[in-house]
């Protein structure tokens, strides 16, 4: 039972609408009426401007990281590790399907960092280096999404000791940043996916 209450916990805290609110409590619009239609920090960047985009993906990034580090002292368990990685997991799907917002959340990428700060930190950087050079290069959000997330296993297989949920979650993780980012990879497919820092309509 323990177990279920961090787990749920983990949800929620992913799910908390960081972009959502921030946009139609402070900015008086809705973000999902603009740009790609997504509530993540990168359409927050797009049509609000760089600073709120950082607000967002700070909330975003921390919900992450306390999902994945607080969440699981909910239960008592040995296998903390395994717990701790699931958390994190759980915390992503409650961002890309956030129970507040109809189940309608961002692209899952501020929580996944979080939760592999908390958990991997050397290993986080490493994409996050990734992310940054991609991003510098081809101003595209989700090629660098998509690629760290793509890199995220191979830098755990190549620092870290997994056990045996960590290692499935770490190949799932990858799987499920791909579903979420499909209209992007659509886009692209097309070449019509947006650039950061350029507004849709």
């Amino acid at each position: 039972m323990m177990i279920f209450t961090a787990g749920l916990t983990a949800f929620l805290m992913g799910g908390f609408p960081t972009g959502v609110l921030v946009s139609r409590w402070i900015l008086g619009r809705d973000i999902r009426e603009f740009g790609s239609g997504n509530p993540g920090a990168m359409n927050i960047w797009r049509i609000f401007g760089l600073r709120w985009g950082l607000i967002v993906v700070v909330i975003d990034v921390g919900k992450g990281w306390i999902a994945a580090r607080y969440a699981p002292q909910i239960a008592d368990v040995t296998d903390l590790a395994g717990l701790s990685a699931m958390c994190g997991m759980l915390a992503v799907i409650g961002h890309i399907w956030s129970p507040f917002t109809r189940f309608r959340g961002g692209k899952g990428i501020g929580a996944a960092w979080g939760a592999g700060l908390a958990l991997h930190p050397v290993s986080a950087l490493l994409c996050l280096t990734i992310w940054l050079g991609l991003i510098i290069t081809t101003r595209y959000a989700s090629v660098a999404s998509l690629t760290a997330a793509v890199c995220w296993p191979a830098a755990l297989w190549w620092r870290e000791n997994l056990d045996k949920t960590e290692l499935v979650l770490s190949l799932l993780l990858p799987a499920l940043l791909i579903y979420s980012h499909r209209a992007n990879l659509h886009r692209l497919l097309k070449g019509c996916e947006l650039k950061v820092g350029r507004a849709g309509h």
